[in-house]
């Protein structure tokens, strides 16, 4: 039996959501001209190579090792939304934010929203606590 296309749809808005959480492949799975936006700090990302410093800063130079463990994905295919929570896992390992690498392990809740078009993430946000990101990294 064939998928409907809202159901087609569907299944690709969470693949490309679960897909890009477990391998962080920007190149892969974020459009050229792609934007991401991390709330709580009023960071804004423009274009795949500035996303791909975020992700090289925060799963490798900042927090090594680091993770994502995924609670859960949630696909909206009229909207084209991919809804992510995971837990961010890590140790603070080199500088991020301007402070020095603190070596304190770090577990924060986070939700990601993707903006899919097509089979590319066309626009992020990233949502956590701040206040309890810079209490664990004992700022």
């Amino acid at each position: 039996m064939a998928q409907t296309p809202t159901a087609a749809t569907t299944s690709r808005v969470r693949e490309v959501t679960a897909g890009f959480s477990k391998s962080h492949d920007v190149g892969t799975y974020f459009a050229d001209d792609a934007e991401y936006d991390v709330l709580p700090l009023g960071q804004h990302y423009q274009g795949k190579e500035q996303i791909k410093g975020l992700f090289h800063v925060f799963y490798q130079d900042a927090f090594s090792p680091a993770r994502a463990e995924i609670q859960n994905v949630i696909a909206d295919a009229e909207n084209r939304i991919g809804v992510l929570e995971f837990t961010f896992k890590g140790k603070h390992v080199g500088p991020q934010l301007g402070f020095p690498a603190t070596n304190k392990e770090v577990e924060l809740p986070m939700v990601a929203v993707y903006h899919v078009d097509g089979d590319r993430i066309r626009k992020a946000r990233l949502y956590f606590d701040a206040a309890a990101f810079m209490r664990q990294l004992g700022m």
